[in-house]
């Protein structure tokens, strides 16, 4: 039997969908591509098991279903960030299997990261100016009034992890601040 399960940022929007022969694996950051760790940092995310106890065969079609609605980032279709097209899963693979998957994720992370160091300065500069500020909610500070432009800021400031602050938030955890969304 099988799950599928969905990854949304804070503010709905899937970015990833995953299947897994336990609810654990919808909560593991383990064997996750750097996309979906880059989002998670930035964004936070929620998580939705969107079918339970199915067989692991329907589970797999299902997930293919999905990924192919919302559509893959890498291929410019959507704003998921799988590498893949779906339905591969580990189950019933064996070690030689699991292991030339690995090797090609790691091969395909490592081109992108090329990729990203390899452009000019003037181009990372361009880029940096063209997305500042857009996509970013602001924060509050509640007691004083003082507003951040972005969760970055608001956790530089008051010396919280991004990641922390973005889980408090969110309501993952206790909010032990003065600071709320705008």
């Amino acid at each position: 039997m099988a799950i599928v399960y969905k990854h949304t940022k804070p503010n709905d929007e899937i970015f990833y969908i995953g299947i897994g022969v336990a609810k654990k694996r919808a909560y593991s950051k383990y064997g996750r591509n750097n996309y979906w760790h880059n989002t998670v940092n930035k964004f936070g995310y929620n998580i939705d098991v969107l079918f339970d106890n199915v067989n692991y065969e329907e589970a797999q079609q299902i997930e293919k279903y999905l990924i192919a609605y919302y559509g893959r980032k890498d291929l410019g279709r959507g704003n998921l960030v799988n590498m893949t097209d779906g339905g591969e899963g580990c189950l019933g693979m064996n070690k030689e299997e699991k292991s030339k998957r690995a090797k090609r994720l790691t091969e395909y992370n490592k081109t992108k990261k090329d990729y990203l160091f390899t452009q000019s300065k003037e181009y990372k500069d361009k880029m940096s100016k063209a997305t500042k500020g857009k996509g970013c909610k602001k924060v509050i500070n509640t007691k004083n009034g003082f507003i951040y432009n972005s969760l970055s800021e608001a956790s530089k400031d008051v010396n919280i992890y991004y990641t922390t602050l973005s889980s408090m938030l969110n309501n993952k955890k206790p909010n032990k601040t003065d600071l709320k969304w705008m």
